[in-house]
């Protein structure tokens, strides 16, 4: 609660006013509010120059309209899932409980004019509600919490998803119907390391990541365990289909290096149905390396699909 005595005290012993030149002397402090009516939202600008955030001066967008100026190519979005960041965000806005903080990407010619905001909501009666929002900080260049998140859930020798960020997306997952868990050891990776040094593996392990990366689907996320161990999380796919994947990426680890090919490096992979049981991070792992090690054991290259393990 603002203690109107002393603003009164601050205005009258040093002459600044406590809203205009302490809440809002900032040139990137923007304040504004979203209500809803009949189920549309709008953003309504209340202090503070949106031009210089390269949006047209309004004083009204709708929430879409706002939607439109976020870049969803960023290094968040890379953790977070490119294909659901604007939903995502939109999702923690109308879900809000009382307060969010959020970073987000303005688009720009190159890199993104990054935005801090925080977000209160403030009831009106028992079934509506207004959000009273401020821009308190514009990043000319990605923000450094966001560089040591992406540090964290990005695998920095292979930039493919690391284990926390898998641990991330199934605690985030609410639908688990035709998704699949890919649990992949390379077959002959140590073979590499001994005969043709660390770095020719390193090497290796970065052309599996590029050819993962370079095929990647809307559908499909790729993550390195650790060591030659990768796992591979795909929805809306049938038995047959991720059969199918699973084949295709052994063929493809197969071929992808003829300057190994007389080691016969392949890969067994073990793969688990995703449900409300088996989406837990621990159990999911756990499934996954017992049925790969069962693919294994049956020699290189080899598919097990959980539910045929006796």
């Amino acid at each position: 609660m603002i203690n109107e005595k002393n603003c009164k005290l601050l205005k009258e012993k040093y002459g600044k006013d406590f809203y205009h030149d302490l809440l809002l002397h900032r040139d990137e402090h923007i304040t504004f509010y979203i209500d809803f009516h009949n189920g549309n939202a709008s953003m309504h600008i209340t202090s503070g120059d949106v031009s210089r955030l390269g949006l047209a001066k309004k004083d009204t967008y709708t929430f879409d309209e706002f939607m439109s100026f976020i870049e969803p190519n960023n290094l968040l979005a890379e953790i977070e899932g490119r294909h659901t960041f604007l939903e995502d965000i939109k999702r923690k806005v109308l879900a809000i409980e009382k307060e969010l903080y959020l970073y987000i990407p303005i688009k720009r010619s190159q890199n993104p004019l990054w935005l801090s905001v925080n977000l209160d909501k403030m009831p009106i009666d028992t079934s509506n509600f207004i959000i009273f929002g401020r821009v308190y900080r514009v990043h000319e260049h990605t923000p450094t919490d966001i560089i040591h998140y992406q540090k964290t859930y990005q695998d920095s020798l292979t930039r493919l998803f690391t284990r926390e960020t898998l641990k991330l997306h199934l605690d985030n997952l609410k639908d688990t119907s035709n998704s699949y868990g890919l649990y992949i050891d390379i077959d002959g990776f140590k073979m590499i390391n001994d005969i043709y040094g660390h770095d020719k593996g390193d090497q290796f392990l970065i052309k599996i990541a590029n050819h993962f990366i370079n095929h990647w689907e809307h559908n499909v996320m790729y993550y390195r365990l650790g060591g030659d161990e990768f796992f591979v999380y795909v929805y809306d796919h049938t038995k047959e289909q991720v059969l199918n994947r699973a084949q295709n990426i052994i063929t493809d680890i197969e071929l992808l290096d003829s300057s190994i090919s007389s080691l016969h490096v392949s890969a067994s992979i073990g793969i688990v149905p995703i449900n409300d049981i088996t989406k837990q991070y621990h159990a999911l792992l756990n499934l996954g390396d017992h049925t790969m090690y069962t693919s294994k054991n049956k020699g290189r290259g080899n598919i097990t699909f959980y539910n045929e393990i006796k």
